[in-house]
């Protein structure tokens, strides 16, 4: 069996179409020959020697290095071939255990020794009466500051680059790991994937490791887009019609937003819907977004859900902690800067300021573990076939 690459994306990937680098690195063969890329010198191995470790036709390479190359995935030299995304590898793990397997503790314990201002500020959150501190902490501090603010605050230091303009008018990076049991510590079983789902008025999100397929709003649609992608022999027709399910779906998922927020609110009977409505409630129960009261029929919403009021609080407890923290991942990145020159992302000339965005990952990832580890924020459950995640909702 061929080594492969999981293959993970930061930014707006589009459309679920030619350009979306979701539906192209989950077509057969592609994680592999991603692998094959990776594990060599840039430029160095051929198209023969691809096709024959695959033991796939030329036509169907053919395709599938169309298709990378539509994406910008990689670049061609006299069929040969280069990575144009960061990529991590087990060889280079030793030099990621160096410098990161202990910052969790460290970042950590920088944010609990200012645990007063950060208890005083999340009280004022609108939701503050229904959950609990550590439980809305989880999705402050981990998802909403950590895989959110700290990108344009850490941006604004020069520390890394949050954009890159793709073909299709796209603007995401591509991060690969191998798919090795040793690499999984810093990739599949971290806290730091956040899955979010938007209708016109809503985000439906998810925020926790990527050990599993996650039963959320998010992941739900685009498993059914992939099962769709396969569904008959006619490519081109099954994602045209896969626009237009997206569409719907999203006019689906507003509608399940509607239904949450009045569930937030107690404004809700299931006994008193109608057809379509009960549809959608048994749907986001199923989802375990909200749930029905067997004793009165009432939908009772079962996430934190964040208001349009709680941005300015969040943004306050996200500069006092990025700003308690800023100088230690600045030294951490300028030290691993100066050992990186194995690294196999700059061995294929990926820039520093895009591996960075990956490196923060392992920092806020660690840090997120260590948090939980020691009961600052709620630590989610694990469970089997899905990972570790919690859900919240929210009110743009």
């Amino acid at each position: 069996m061929n080594k492969k690459l999981d293959i993970y994306f930061f930014g707006d990937n589009g459309p679920y179409d030619e350009y979306n680098p979701g539906c192209v690195c989950s077509k057969e063969f592609v994680p592999e020959i991603l692998y094959l890329l990776a594990h060599n010198e840039p430029y160095a191995i051929s198209k023969d020697e691809i096709i024959k470790t695959m033991r796939i036709s030329e036509e169907e390479f053919d395709c599938i290095i169309e298709s990378l190359k539509r994406i910008n995935a990689i670049d061609i030299i006299e069929n040969k071939y280069k990575l144009n995304f960061p990529v991590f590898l087990e060889e280079d793990m030793p030099l990621l255990d160096k410098y990161f397997e202990d910052i969790g503790e460290v970042i950590g314990s920088k944010i609990i020794e200012i645990k007063g201002q950060i208890y005083e500020k999340i009280s004022k959150l609108s939701n503050y009466s229904s959950f609990s501190k550590e439980r809305l902490l989880y999705h402050v501090i981990c998802d909403d500051i950590f895989d959110g603010t700290a990108f344009d605050f850490f941006e604004k230091k020069n520390v890394f680059s949050t954009s890159k303009i793709q073909p299709g008018n796209r603007d995401y990076i591509i991060f690969g790991y191998e798919d090795s049991e040793s690499v999984q510590s810093h990739s599949n079983k971290l806290l730091c994937s956040s899955n979010n789902y938007r209708s016109q008025n809503f985000i439906f999100n998810s925020f926790g490791d990527s050990d599993g397929i996650r039963k959320d709003m998010f992941r739900f649609f685009r498993q059914i887009e992939k099962n769709l992608e396969r569904s008959t022999p006619f490519s081109d027709l099954n994602l045209d019609y896969i626009k237009i399910i997206e569409n719907k779906n999203r006019k689906i998922a507003e509608k399940c937003g509607e239904i949450v927020l009045k569930s937030y609110k107690n404004e809700i009977v299931y006994n008193q819907l109608s057809i379509s409505e009960k549809d959608m409630v048994k749907f986001l129960e199923e989802l375990e977004y909200i749930s029905i009261n067997e004793e009165d029929s009432t939908v009772v919403c079962n996430v934190p859900v964040f208001q349009r009021t709680d941005n300015e609080i969040i943004n306050e407890i996200s500069d006092i902690i990025l700003n308690q923290i800023c100088d230690i991942v600045k030294s951490t990145f300028d030290r691993f800067e100066k050992e990186a020159i194995e690294l196999t992302a700059i061995k294929h000339k990926n820039s520093m300021k895009e591996i960075a965005i990956e490196l923060w990952h392992q920092v806020f990832g660690f840090t997120n573990e260590y948090l939980a580890q020691v009961g600052f924020v709620q630590s989610p459950e694990y469970i089997d076939g899905e990972g570790r995640y919690l859900r919240s909702f929210t009110i743009m």
